[in-house]
């Protein structure tokens, strides 16, 4: 079931922003490893949608994850602790332990930034932008952004399902796999390119472009805590790695 909205998207949104900035500034894997186990984790469990996100976050940061341990694992060029070797292909400890620290890093970025952008309320989202005043575009643009990844997962589906019913095999050999990933992929792309089109048109015939104030018929559900909340979150984000890199610069 979803769950009970507490905060205003774009304070959960900016919370997880700084939340991938600090993971950044700090660097190391003991912070990182904190922050999947106390933040994200959670966060997907509590999330009303664990399988789809955990889906997610498998199919974006699996290939990377893979990618980045054959890269650093075998081709490190500072690695000295030779643990194998096959030619020029050299397993050290130290590209190990870089490709590790890598990998948990991406797997947060990818856990905090899904779980925002799969759970985030996209209509109050718009809404809390346009009572702020923002640009109509740039709330078009950023409401779009975050509401583009269930939807492309939806549509991923059913075309999916369609496929498979007249006959797709999307498992099986390497071959199969890459012809059902064609079948998908290519009607995929093009309806997201056909519905850009229709968006567009729907837009302008509305007045989408014309000059003058927006009014949204959706209720402010932003607070003068949160949004102060947000400019606290970001000025201590702002002084902790100021601090951070001052005292790592004096070692």
């Amino acid at each position: 079931m979803p769950r009970r909205r507490v905060l205003n998207p774009l304070t959960e949104l900016s919370a997880a922003a700084l939340l991938v900035v600090l993971v950044l500034v700090v660097n190391t894997w003991q912070f990182s490893l904190a922050v999947l186990v106390v933040a994200v984790m959670p966060g997907v469990l509590l999330s009303g949608k664990p399988r789809q996100i955990a889906l997610a976050i498998a199919v974006t940061a699996g290939p990377l994850l893979v990618s980045s341990f054959l890269l650093h694992g075998l081709f490190f060029p500072e690695g000295t602790t030779v643990l194998a070797e096959w030619g020029p292909a050299r397993v050290t400890a130290e590209g190990l332990q870089f490709a590790a620290l890598t990998g948990l890093r991406l797997a947060v970025f990818t856990g905090v930034l899904l779980t925002a952008a799969l759970t985030v309320s996209i209509p109050e989202l718009v809404s809390t932008l346009t009572h702020r005043g923002w640009n109509r575009r740039l709330v078009f643009v950023v409401g779009s952004a975050v509401g583009l990844l269930p939807h492309v997962a939806e549509r991923a589906r059913q075309i999916t399902r369609a496929q498979q019913a007249r006959g797709l095999v999307v498992g099986g050999s390497i071959p199969s796999r890459v012809r059902g990933l064609l079948m998908v992929s290519v009607p995929l792309v093009t309806g997201l390119l056909i519905d850009a089109a229709e968006r567009t048109q729907l837009l302008e015939a509305r007045g989408f472009s014309s000059p003058g104030p927006r009014t949204s018929y959706l209720p402010d559900t932003d607070t003068a805590g949160q949004r102060t909340a947000r400019w606290l979150m970001a000025a201590g984000v702002l002084a902790f790695g100021c601090a951070w890199y001052a005292v790592g610069a004096g070692r």
